[in-house]
């Protein structure tokens, strides 16, 4: 895939809502920065829609949901233009919609090199991210960071199901929360959706695992 100067927009939008990114700046859109300083708002938003008193719950599908975003957009890029746009806390302005994906856009569009964009990524969001919500409802980091690989595991199937993903991969530093059995990953953490009503196992789910 050749490279390319800056977010392949429509591209990344024609593979699925994960990997879209606003090509204009959102109006009601928030300074991610101050999400990584306190994420309680979006984990009450996420009780509040998974109807859980709950809070270590809720973070922890909180952060699957955003790494699920941030992941896609930074995979989905490198398949598309062999580069990653910058996704550090400055430049990223979001929005929590009532329902469905958090919405995402960036200041600066430009793509840059990949090498060293994944751990940028862990050293300015992600891993401070982790961090913040496991301080504010405890879920645990493990299971957060088994969160994270399980949303870029998502990332990658859907890359691969539209044929755009041959030289991606899962970043090695995930390589022990979960397995590939083909093309079907298997987590070994569990982000404890199932114990809220209304709600079962995911696809990936290390208790499937376990009953087999």
């Amino acid at each position: 895939m050749p490279s390319a100067s800056v977010v392949p927009f429509r591209e990344l939008r024609d593979i699925g809502q994960f990997f879209s990114l606003s090509p204009t700046p959102l109006a009601t859109g928030r300074d991610v920065t101050g999400l990584l300083e306190d994420p309680s708002a979006a984990i009450d938003l996420y009780a509040d829609r998974l109807s859980t008193a709950r809070r270590d719950i809720a973070g922890s599908l909180f952060l699957q949901g955003w790494a699920s975003r941030v992941g896609s957009i930074h995979l989905g890029c490198l398949a598309l233009a062999d580069g990653v746009p910058d996704l550090g806390p400055a430049n990223l302005t979001y929005r929590l919609p009532d329902v469905g994906p958090v919405e995402l856009a960036l200041r600066d569009p430009g793509l840059h090199p990949a090498e060293g964009a994944w751990a940028a990524l862990v050293d300015r969001h992600l891993g401070p991210l982790v961090e913040a919500v496991d301080e504010a409802c405890g879920p645990g980091a493990r299971r957060l960071w088994g969160n994270v690989a399980s949303a870029l595991a998502g990332a990658l199937v859907m890359l691969r199901r539209k044929g755009v993903a041959a030289a991606v991969d899962l970043p090695a530093e995930l390589a022990d929360f979960g397995d590939w059995t083909g093309t079907r990953y298997r987590r070994r953490t569990c982000c404890n959706l199932f114990r809220v009503d209304g709600y079962g196992l995911c696809g990936d789910c290390v208790i499937l695992r376990e009953r087999r």
